[in-house]
């Protein structure tokens, strides 16, 4: 299984989505990348000591901008806004239905139940159709769902982020090994 993370610059929430989801569950295969070429930039310093205080390291992470290599590879896409879900789908739309935003994706997953071995394609289109069942398929998430951009703001507006990234991305790694 390998997840993919997006966000706008790859340096504030991807990669501490990356991070966190890593630690949670480090039999999958976690990357991140950002919708802007803000490529080789490193994490925002509130990002790095945010991490630091879970026992995560974003000291040697570098931006990455999202390709189509990227998004072809991933076998969940799990966007920051819905605007990085959309820009995702742009690259292939085959793979809109592998995206998700991170409070949906562990609704989703609860009610899914955990992976427990199944293809991670097959385990992922569930997703997908437990989502159309659920809710109006013409919308990725609510907008809720939405994590917003703490670039700007203070260290603890980032700790926030990382609080509530951790608290929403939970339950589907519980459920993804």
């Amino acid at each position: 299984m390998k997840v993919l993370f997006v966000c706008t610059g790859n340096i504030c929430r991807s990669p501490m989505a990356e991070a966190l989801f890593a630690s949670m569950a480090p039999e999958v295969e976690v990357v991140s990348a950002g919708t802007m070429d803000w490529s080789g930039q490193p994490a925002h310093e509130h990002a790095i000591a945010a991490m630091a205080e879970r026992g995560l390291d974003l000291s040697t992470h570098r931006s990455s901008r999202l390709s189509h290599y990227l998004v072809d590879t991933a076998d969940l896409i799990v966007a920051m806004t819905r605007n990085h879900g959309w820009a995702v789908a742009a690259r292939n739309r085959q793979k809109a239905g592998a995206v998700f935003l991170p409070a949906e994706l562990s609704r989703l997953a609860v009610s899914e139940g955990a992976r427990n071995g199944v293809d991670a394609g097959q385990w992922v289109a569930g997703l997908a159709a437990r989502r159309e069942r659920e809710s109006d398929p013409r919308f990725m998430g609510r907008a809720a769902d939405e994590i917003p951009d703490p670039i700007g703001e203070s260290l603890a507006c980032f700790r926030g982020v990382a609080d509530r990234l951790g608290k929403e991305l939970a339950p589907a790694a519980a459920r993804i090994g």
